[in-house]
C-alpha cells in the first residue's frame, strides 16, 4: 500500500486572515492543529492573534467550548517559533479568565459547565434525561409536537439544547489549556506564573476525577450542574480527556477498552456519538435538523477519539487499544470522508449507511470541524512534536505496508521527509532498504525496521525556526469581509444571473476573503452567458499601495461537466490606465489554484509593447482594470483576487486600511449595522461602528511602554483597546491629535477604536511619534 503526503508551498484557505473572520470557535482549535503542518507559519500565527490580539471571544462574547491555549502550543511545538508562543502569553491568559465567571465556572464544584449545544453537542444524551415530562427523562419523542409551554410533556428546547452540564470534555478543555499556560510561563522564564497553572490544573483535574468519573459505568460522564443529576450513559466525549493526557492509568483505560465493541460505540462509519445501548441512541435521526449527536457520527469527535487511540496503541498499555485497532478506525474514518466516490466532510454521518446525515446546502459541504492530516501525521506515521533538537517517531503504519513517503514536511524550521521501502527497491534515487529520514534533501536517519525513531535533528532548531519566521509577512490588502461595502471594493462589467433579482456570482465574492474551488456552496464569479468574449474587472482600493503582484483563484469544472476553464488571455492595467502585466495566450494558468500575476515595466495601452515581467516590480496605484479573455467555447470564473503588498511595520498606520464594523453581510450582501464610512483619507465612526488595525509594534517590534498617536478629528469620544484587555476613552472636538502611552507586546498588536458618543474622525494611528 502506497501513501505520498507532499508538503504543499502555500495553503488556500477559505477565509482572510489578514481580517476579523468567522469562524465555529470550536472547530477553531482543530484548525490549528492542521494549520501546524504548513510551510507558510503566518496563517497559524493570523488564527492565533484572532483570539490573543484580536479579541474573538471578548468581541463576540464567549461561545463554544475549545482548546485553543493547547491547540496553539502544540502548534508552537511544530514550527519550533518559541519567541512568538511567549509573545502570546498575556492574550492565553485573558482568554482563559473570561470564563472564570459564574456564568461558566460554579465556585461550589469548581469545576466549568456549560449546555451541551455550547460544547458543540445539541441534541445529545443530557438534553434527553431531563427535556421529558416533570423535568425527568423523555418517554416518547414525538408528543403531538407540543413543547412544555404548550401543554405538551416534552420540553423540545431543553431536548435540543440540553441543560447547563459539567462535561468531561470541556473540563479537559480547560485543564489541557491551563496546562499550556504554564508551560508557555515556563518557556517565558516565568517560573512562579508556570507553577501558579500548574497547580490550578491539577486542581482542576482532580476535581474532574473525582467528580465526573462513574464508578458504576467506569467511564466519564456528564453531571448536571445545579442539580448534580449524573447522566449514565457512555458518550463518545468520554475519550476526550486521554487526548489531554487525563485519566490514564490502567483503570481509566480499561473504561475505555469496555466500549470498543459493536455493541457500543463501534459501527462500520463510526464511531457512535452516543453507545448503541443506550435508549436515546438512534442510527438514523428522528428530525430533519441537522446536527444530532446521540447516535450519529461526527468528523469532530472521531478525529479527537482516534488521537486518544492513536495515544494509548502507541504506549501499548491495552491489549485492545493496540494499533491494529488504530488501523481498523483510521480506515473507517478515512472511508467515511466520501461522497459520490470524491473527498467530502460533511458535519455528520449515519453510522450504519454510506450516506452523511448533516449533509444540508450551502451549510455542510467541506465542513471544516475536524482534523485528518494531523491524525495521519502524529497518530499514524507517530510524529510526536516537541521543543527540542531531538526527533521523535512512534509509527503506527501497518505492518504489511513495504513502502510509503512524507515529502518535505515542515518541523521547526527545515523540511522532513520520510521514506519507508522495505526492500529498497520501489523508490528510486540513493537510499538504503528500510526507514530513512531527510532534511532539506539531506541523508540524517536510517534504521532498517520501521520502529520507534529517536534522533538528534541534523541543526539547530532554535536559529532554523526563527530564520524561517522572520522571513517578510507579505497582505493581501483586497479582503474585505463587508464586501461589498466601502472598500475595497471590487466590480465586473457583467455578472450572471438567473432569476434577475439575487446574483449568486455578484463580483464582490472575488474579495469577501472566502477561497474554495466549489459550485456548492458558490463563491465565486463567473461571466457565464455573456455575450462578450471578455470580461473587465475593476478594483478600488481605499488608498494608493505598492502593489507587488496579483493573485486569482481560477475556478475550473470542466472535469465534473461544467463550462468553466482557465481564461485565453489576461492584461493588468493601473490607474493611469497604463499596462502592467500581459499574458496572451495565458499558458501558465493553473486549475483552481492561485495564480499569482507579477508586473512589468509600465507601458502606455498597447499590449504588444509589455517587457518581461519583474518579480520585484510593485506598481503603485488605488485602481486596478483586470481584463479576463475566455478561452475558446468556455467561460471563466474566479474565487477570490488577492492583491499582495510588503508588510506596514509602521510608525503610521491608515485606519481606512483596518476592518470597519459593525458586522457582517449576509451571502446576498445585505448589510448589518455597517456604521462606519471611509472618508477624506480616513474612517467616520457613526453610532456603533469601530474600526480595527492589526500589527501595530514598537520601532524595534519588541514589548514596551510606547507613546501612540491617534490622528483624528470630528466630535465625539472613542475607546482606543490594546489587544482587547485594556481600554483608554479619548474625546474630540474639531481635528486633534491625541497622544496616549500603551503597553504594547512583542510583535504585532491589535488597536480597536469604538464609537462612544458623537460622529468622531479616525485618520491614523502612529506610533511612538
Amino acid at each position: 500500500m502506497r501513501l505520498l503526503l507532499m508538503g504543499c508551498c502555500r495553503f488556500i484557505h477559505p477565509v482572510s486572515w489578514s481580517s476579523k473572520f468567522q469562524t465555529i470557535p470550536d472547530s477553531a482549535p482543530h484548525l490549528l492543529v492542521e494549520l501546524r503542518w504548513l510551510r507558510d507559519l503566518n496563517y497559524n500565527k493570523d488564527v492565533i492573534q484572532q483570539y490573543t490580539r484580536g479579541g474573538v471571544e471578548k468581541l463576540t462574547g464567549i461561545t463554544f467550548t475549545h482548546y485553543m491555549q493547547q491547540a496553539m502550543l502544540e502548534a508552537a511545538q511544530v514550527t519550533g517559533d518559541i519567541p512568538f508562543i511567549v509573545s502570546q502569553l498575556d492574550g492565553m491568559i485573558a482568554m482563559y479568565e473570561l470564563w472564570n465567571t459564574n456564568t461558566t465556572w460554579d465556585s461550589t464544584t469548581g469545576l466549568y459547565f456549560r449546555s451541551p449545544l455550547q460544547d458543540a453537542q445539541e441534541y445529545s444524551l443530557p438534553g434527553y434525561v431531563v427535556g421529558g415530562p416533570g423535568g425527568g427523562a423523555v418517554e416518547v419523542w414525538n408528543d403531538f409536537g407540543l413543547s412544555t409551554s404548550q401543554g405538551g410533556s416534552n420540553d423540545y428546547e431543553l431536548i435540543w439544547s440540553g441543560p447547563d452540564t459539567y462535561r468531561p470534555s470541556h473540563n479537559a478543555y480547560m485543564v489541557a489549556n491551563a496546562k499550556a499556560i504554564s508551560q508557555v510561563a515556563s518557556l517565558s522564564g516565568n517560573i512562579s506564573l508556570a507553577q501558579t497553572w500548574a497547580e490550578y490544573a491539577d486542581g482542576l483535574e482532580s476535581r474532574m476525577l473525582s467528580f465526573l468519573y462513574s464508578n458504576q459505568l467506569n467511564f466519564w460522564i456528564d453531571v448536571v450542574e445545579g442539580t448534580n443529576l449524573r447522566v449514565e450513559g457512555r458518550e463518545l466525549i468520554g475519550y476526550f480527556p486521554y487526548r489531554f493526557g487525563i485519566g490514564t492509568n490502567e483503570t481509566y483505560i480499561q473504561g475505555l477498552e469496555a466500549g470498543l465493541t459493536t455493541e457500543h460505540f463501534l459501527s462500520e462509519f463510526g464511531p457512535t456519538t452516543l453507545e448503541q445501548t443506550n435508549p436515546y441512541f438512534t442510527a438514523l435521526k428522528n428530525s430533519t435538523y441537522c446536527c444530532m449527536w446521540n447516535g450519529q457520527s461526527w468528523p469532530f469527535s472521531t478525529s479527537v477519539y482516534l488521537t486518544t487511540l492513536a495515544r494509548i496503541a502507541r504506549e501499548g498499555s491495552s491489549d485492545i487499544i493496540t494499533p491494529a485497532l488504530f488501523q481498523q478506525e483510521l480506515g473507517k474514518y478515512t472511508r467515511t470522508n466520501y461522497k459520490d466516490g470524491v473527498p467530502y466532510t460533511a458535519e455528520s454521518h449515519y453510522p450504519t449507511i454510506d450516506m452523511w446525515s448533516g449533509d444540508t446546502s450551502n451549510h455542510s459541504e467541506h465542513y471544516l470541524h475536524s482534523t485528518y492530516l494531523d491524525n495521519v501525521f502524529t497518530d499514524l506515521f507517530g510524529i510526536v512534536p516537541d521543543f527540542g533538537d531531538t526527533l521523535v517517531l512512534k509509527p503506527l503504519v501497518p505492518s504489511n505496508w513495504s513502502y510509503f513517503a512524507v515529502e518535505n514536511l515542515p518541523y521547526h524550521g527545515s523540511l522532513l521527509t520520510f521514506v519507508w521501502d522495505q526492500d529498497g527497491s520501489y523508490y528510486s534515487g540513493d537510499h538504503s532498504a528500510g526507514l530513512s529520514i531527510y532534511s532539506n534533501g539531506t541523508l540524517f536517519h536510517h534504521q532498517t525496521e520501521l520502529g520507534p525513531v529517536n534522533c538528534t535533528l541534523p541543526f539547530a532548531t532554535v536559529d532554523a525556526a526563527q530564520t524561517l519566521a522572520a522571513q517578510p509577512e507579505w497582505q493581501n490588502i483586497l479582503a474585505n469581509p463587508n464586501s461589498p461595502y466601502n472598500l475595497p471594493l471590487v466590480t465586473a462589467d457583467y455578472a450572471l444571473s438567473t432569476n434577475g433579482d439575487i446574483q449568486p456570482w455578484v463580483a464582490w465574492k472575488m474579495n469577501d476573503g472566502l477561497l474554495w474551488y466549489d459550485t456548492t456552496p458558490d463563491n465565486f464569479w463567473t461571466n457565464n452567458q455573456s455575450r462578450i468574449p471578455y470580461s473587465t474587472i475593476n478594483v478600488t482600493l481605499a488608498r494608493p499601495r505598492k502593489i507587488h503582484t496579483v493573485s486569482l483563484a481560477v475556478l475550473v469544472d470542466t472535469e465534473r461537466g461544467g463550462v468553466s476553464a482557465c481564461p485565453e488571455g489576461i492584461k493588468i492595467v493601473d490607474g493611469k490606465g497604463d499596462t502592467v502585466a500581459f499574458k496572451n495566450p495565458w499558458t501558465d494558468c493553473v486549475p483552481n489554484a492561485l495564480n499569482t500575476v507579477p508586473f512589468a515595466t509600465p507601458t502606455p495601452d498597447d499590449s504588444s509593447n509589455v517587457t518581461t515581467p519583474n518579480q520585484d516590480y510593485t506598481v503603485e496605484t488605488d485602481f486596478l482594470q483586470i481584463i479576463l479573455s475566455d478561452k475558446l467555447e468556455y467561460t471563466t470564473s474566479v474565487s477570490e483576487i488577492q492583491i499582495w503588498v510588503a508588510p506596514n511595520m509602521g510608525p503610521r498606520h491608515e485606519a481606512e486600511d483596518g476592518v470597519i464594523g459593525t458586522f457582517i453581510g449576509s451571502y446576498e450582501g445585505r448589510p448589518s449595522g455597517l456604521n462606519g464610512t471611509i472618508e477624506n483619507g480616513g474612517v467616520t465612526l457613526h453610532a456603533g461602528a469601530w474600526v480595527e488595525l492589526s500589527g501595530v509594534r514598537t520601532a524595534n517590534g519588541e514589548a514596551g511602554r510606547t507613546q501612540v498617536t491617534v490622528v483624528g478629528g470630528g466630535d465625539g469620544t472613542v475607546d482606543v483597546m490594546l489587544n482587547w484587555m485594556t481600554n483608554t476613552t479619548l474625546t474630540f472636538s474639531s481635528a486633534a491629535n491625541k497622544t496616549i502611552e500603551l503597553d504594547l507586546l512583542r510583535g504585532g498588536n491589535w488597536v480597536t477604536i469604538f464609537q462612544r458618543t458623537g460622529i468622531p474622525f479616525v485618520d491614523a494611528v502612529v506610533v511612538g511619534v
